[in-house]
């Protein structure tokens, strides 16, 4: 009987899965998958960022998925390192090691900018907008507002339809809060905009659940989160605001704010958190 390598035969993206698939020709020992034989970056010019997730050995022991713990950036190139000290079930260890780009393509390329809440806002209402770029308009969004930077305990998860405003009412405890907003079409979706910060203050109260015109269709999507369609955001009153914030990506020695009035130094707090996405 003629000896049959062991080797990889395809290394595939799955999107709406959030997850790279490898397979191989041959039976897989479990023991030897490991973050460390299985690693992927993402390649942005000439940086690497190594990506967050877990390791899945399939039944049939022919197939790994890696699952993206953080949702994959659309349209990026993706580097998968496979070393060839992983084994299949008989000991043979594999024929090489090799690297494959991989890319979760997606239709939708529009970008998002946002409008409101600024960075730093403290809001009396909660009504965000924002701006969709490109050259193909998809005008179906979806906006996340979580209580970390990661959005690991998201507070709002919507579908908006066919506007790029929209107003909630759900109550929010006093605190600090983070949003972000990205394009949606079927089960593609783009990148997502940039991440702001907002602050609720204490005497803040809010009733309903969601707030508009008489006009405004609410429903949910399969997942029981709420699809807002037609919204009309309300009229905002002239707040104290963050109009100049240092620049993203850039190190400096000091962080300068600048904002649209004079401020009390004495009872002003500015936190600075880290964030690697």
């Amino acid at each position: 009987m003629a000896y049959i390598k062991f080797c990889v035969v395809a290394v595939e993206s799955d999107l709406k899965e959030q997850s790279i698939y490898i397979h191989f020709n041959k039976e897989v020992d479990e023991d030897t998958i490991s973050p460390q034989v299985i690693t992927v970056a993402l390649q942005d010019y000439n940086i690497a960022t190594m990506a967050y997730y877990d390791l899945i050995v399939f039944k049939d022991l022919k197939t790994v998925q890696i699952k993206f713990l953080n949702v994959p950036i659309v349209n990026s190139n993706y580097v998968v390192l496979i070393q060839n000290t992983i084994k299949d079930i008989e000991g043979n260890i594999l024929d090489q090691s090799l690297f494959r780009n991989v890319m979760f393509k997606s239709t939708v390329t529009s970008s998002i900018e946002l409008t409101s809440p600024t960075n730093f806002e403290i809001i009396t209402d909660k009504t965000f907008t924002w701006k969709e770029i490109g050259s193909d308009l998809i005008n179906n969004f979806r906006i996340q507002i979580s209580s970390d930077t990661d959005f690991n305990n998201l507070i709002i998860n919507s579908t908006v339809i066919g506007k790029t405003t929209v107003t909630f009412g759900k109550e929010l405890n006093a605190g600090q809060y983070y949003y972000r907003v990205r394009a949606e079409q079927d089960t593609e979706f783009g990148v997502w905009s940039e991440v702001r910060t907002f602050l609720i203050q204490a005497d803040n109260e809010y009733e309903e659940e969601v707030i508009g015109t008489e006009d405004d269709i609410v429903t949910e999507d399969i997942n029981g989160d709420p699809v807002i369609e037609n919204l009309v955001a309300e009229e905002r009153t002239d707040l104290l605001t963050v109009i100049e914030t240092p620049k993203s990506g850039i190190t400096n020695p000091s962080f300068s704010f600048l904002f649209n009035d004079n401020i009390d130094t004495s009872t002003t707090v500015i936190t600075i958190t880290r964030s690697d996405f």
